[in-house]
């Protein structure tokens, strides 16, 4: 009996790009942590915190593109037709927070309360709901 396999294809439905993940579980942990620190901002009123959110920002912002990148090479090499919408998304939740850090750019209270904040939860939201596709496009399939 043979096994025959179509060219590129990949023996799991869930294969990645070596570093894919790592970059998406950064990329998440920088925007969880541009909450926290938006919210220490609003409490303290400390300068600190909003150049932390705005560094965190930042380092979200690349390694989410990282992410992203890899992604679509990972979609066009293994042919991953399941997690389009999860690519997606993951583009649209770097939007949101590329607006983020234009609005952490601005002075003081106004740069964080209330868009800044309103923003960095729409982020975790986001990344909730790209975690959550994300486990049902490759959730393994058990057949009887």
């Amino acid at each position: 009996m043979a096994v025959r396999t179509l060219p590129y294809s990949s023996p799991r439905p869930w294969a990645s790009i070596p570093g894919q993940e790592t970059f998406r579980s950064f990329a998440a942990a920088f925007f969880s942590l541009t909450l926290l620190t938006d919210w220490a901002y609003m409490q303290t009123m400390v300068l600190m915190w909003k150049d932390f959110s705005a560094w965190l920002l930042f380092a979200g912002a690349v390694s989410g593109g990282i992410a992203v990148v890899l992604w679509l090479i990972g979609l066009l090499v293994y042919r991953q037709q399941q997690a389009w919408l999860v690519v997606l998304l993951n583009a649209v939740i770097l939007a949101v927070a590329f607006v983020n850090n234009l609005v952490h750019a601005g002075d003081g209270w106004t740069a964080i309360v209330p868009t800044g904040i309103g923003l960095s939860l729409l982020t975790c939201v986001l990344m909730l709901v790209s975690a959550a596709l994300r486990r049902m496009a490759f959730r393994p399939v058990v057949r009887a």
